[in-house]
């Protein structure tokens, strides 16, 4: 399947844990093996492969009564030069302004950011119009943006 890393990566994104990520990309693939007939009927795949990703997702945290876990750590090694010092550094950023985020937007976000999906192929995965995958990713780009100039300027951010 050339999709099922993509469909790792984005349940990753959801789940955060990764057994539990391939675990549900697993039951997506075994769900898309079933449905196999109908794959002539389908005109962007890739869309109906995320789309069965993003509703198996949410499916397992509805019945294992999960919660999305709210933090990532960034380990850090001894002996890292300055640019990686820098660059986890604004990742740890990134992280904390992206939980200040809508988890609607954080998802919108990551599909075009991560996932590199054109915003129609978001719109249907999402079941959003095209205008509102628009607005939230022109929105999220703005709030990144002002939460890094804020820390670039006074070191702090939201």
């Amino acid at each position: 399947m050339p999709v099922s890393q993509k469909m790792y990566r984005y349940a990753l994104s959801i789940l955060k844990d990764t057994d539990t990520a391939k675990d549900v990309v697993q039951e997506c693939l075994l769900k898309i093996w079933k449905k196999r007939d109908l794959l002539t009927g389908i005109s962007c795949y890739d869309s109906w492969a995320m789309r069965i990703t993003r509703n198996q997702c949410y499916d397992w945290v509805k019945t294992n009564r999960f919660t999305i876990a709210d933090s990532l750590e960034f380990v850090s090694e001894s002996d890292e030069t300055d640019h990686e010092s820098i660059l986890n550094d604004s990742l740890n950023w990134l992280d904390k302004i992206l939980k200040t985020i809508s988890p609607k937007n954080r998802e919108v976000f990551h599909l075009r950011e991560v996932e590199e999906m054109t915003y129609q192929e978001i719109a249907e995965v999402m079941s959003l119009s095209l205008s509102d995958v628009k607005v939230s990713i022109h929105r999220t780009r703005q709030k990144i943006k002002y939460s890094f100039q804020k820390i670039e300027g006074y070191g702090i951010a939201n």
